[in-house]
Formats: C-alpha cells, sequence, structure tokens
C-alpha cells in the first residue's frame, strides 16, 4: 500500500525527529518546511562539544540525520526538504504537478549553484587545505587574510550580481510582488530564502551585511518570505 508524506512523517510507534547542530545551516529549511506543513517534530541540537562522540554513530559521519516515526533513518537534506514540503496539506510546498515541481527543481538548482559558487570563497577561511593551501595552522595569518579577502570581494563583485540578476528575473517573471514561482509560498522560496539571507548576518569577514542592498527585488522578496504567516510564527517560536 502507497502511504503518503504525511503519514510517513506522522505514523508510527515515535515522533518525527531532526538532529542538527545549535545553528541553522542546512537543516533551518527543512525545519522551517516542517513547521509551515504542520508536521510536530523533536528539534534535536547536538552540541559541537558533543560531535566527535555522536559522529561515530551517525551513517555517514554528517547531520543532518531525521528519524521517522517508524524508525527509518534519512540523511540528505535535500531528501528531506522535499518530503516535508510534499506532506504539506495544502499541497502547495512542493505540490504534485509535474510542471510546478519542475519549476521548483529548476529554482532550488539555482540556489545550490550559488551556495556552489560561494564554497570556495567560504573554505578558503575554514579549510584551506581543501583548496591547496597550507592548514590554517601552518599558513601565515597575513598572508591568509589576504587570500580570503581577494577570494570574498571577489565573489561580491563578480558572482553575487550575476545570481542576483537571476532571482530578480525569476521574481519579476512570476508577478514581481511574491513568490518565485507565484502567489504560494514552496520549499524552493525557503531554499532560497535561507540561501541569500547568510549573506546579510555579517558572519563571514569582508562580506558585508549590507551586501544585498543594491538588489531591491531580491531584499522586497525575502522579506515576504519571512513575513509570510506560518514563516513568522516559525520565527517567533524560535526566538
Amino acid at each position: 500500500m502507497t502511504q503518503s508524506a504525511h503519514d510517513l512523517l506522522t505514523s508510527g510507534d515515535g515522533k518525527l525527529s531532526l538532529h542538527y547542530f545549535s545553528i541553522e545551516g542546512v537543516a533551518e529549511q527543512v525545519r522551517i518546511t516542517l513547521s509551515v506543513a504542520g508536521i510536530p517534530f523533536d528539534d534535536i541540537r547536538v552540541p559541537f562539544s558533543e560531535w566527535q562522540t555522536k559522529k561515530a554513530t551517525t551513517k555517514y559521519g554528517q547531520l543532518p540525520e531525521m528519524i521517522l516515526p517508524n524508525g527509518q533513518l534519512i540523511t540528505e537534506s535535500m531528501a528531506m526538504l522535499r518530503l516535508a514540503g510534499e506532506a504539506d496539506p495544502e499541497g502547495k510546498l512542493y505540490p504534485a504537478d509535474v510542471g510546478k515541481r519542475l519549476q521548483i527543481e529548476e529554482a532550488l538548482g539555482l540556489t545550490a549553484d550559488l551556495s556552489r559558487a560561494w564554497r570556495p570563497a567560504l573554505y578558503i577561511g575554514m579549510r584551506p587545505e581543501k583548496l591547496g593551501h597550507p592548514k590554517s595552522a601552518d599558513w601565515a595569518k597575513e598572508e591568509k587574510d589576504a587570500t580570503i579577502k581577494k577570494l570574498r570581494e571577489a565573489f561580491l563583485a563578480e558572482e553575487l550580481p550575476r545570481y542576483m540578476g537571476y532571482y530578480a528575473d525569476m521574481i519579476k517573471e512570476a508577478g514581481g510582488n511574491a513568490f518565485l514561482l507565484g502567489e504560494d509560498l514552496t520549499i524552493a522560496d525557503i531554499a532560497a530564502y535561507q540561501g541569500l539571507n547568510y549573506y546579510r548576518k555579517g558572519v563571514a569577514d569582508y562580506v558585508p551585511a549590507d551586501c544585498l542592498d543594491s538588489y531591491p527585488d531580491v531584499v522586497a522578496f525575502l522579506k515576504r518570505v519571512e513575513e509570510q504567516p506560518k514563516v513568522a510564527a516559525y520565527k517567533a517560536s524560535k526566538a
């Protein structure tokens, strides 16, 4: 017998749980989507101090992990996002219509492409050896800082404007006053909101919190997402 996404997330002897660190990261889009879909879940925050012990118990040595009420383990955040979206009782977050899903998948791909473009500028400050540089402990601070600055300023000057243009075009094509694909909030909007809002947090050196201010259509879109009643309710619950 075919089981619906809603039943999969709500039926069983246990309760749905999502395990991740006490940060937003890749799990926040899943938390928001579950909340918008009205799916109750235990939001398990793993302290960084316990990670090395916890890591040995995970399937792939990473988080997030989701445990369904029937005990099944889900390991990939995008699989979790789509499952949570499909469980929306209103059928809007990840509609069954193939044409609408195709649009959502294209928008999700754009957000993934932006994340991929940012990755070298991010990892140069975290794991420089992955990019052919010395490990942080072995790299002269002045040279390391200069390299980080160069990569991140290049991203802001070249990649970010290009992607903001893509998002602005998508918003305008959808009417310009709602979400990426029209009047209904979808998982593509939630993923884009999380991906784009990161750059406004001021958490990355040489990436100022006002770096999106030159893109008013995108900033207005982000505001509409965070003011969507169910998203706003989730955020208020975490404040």
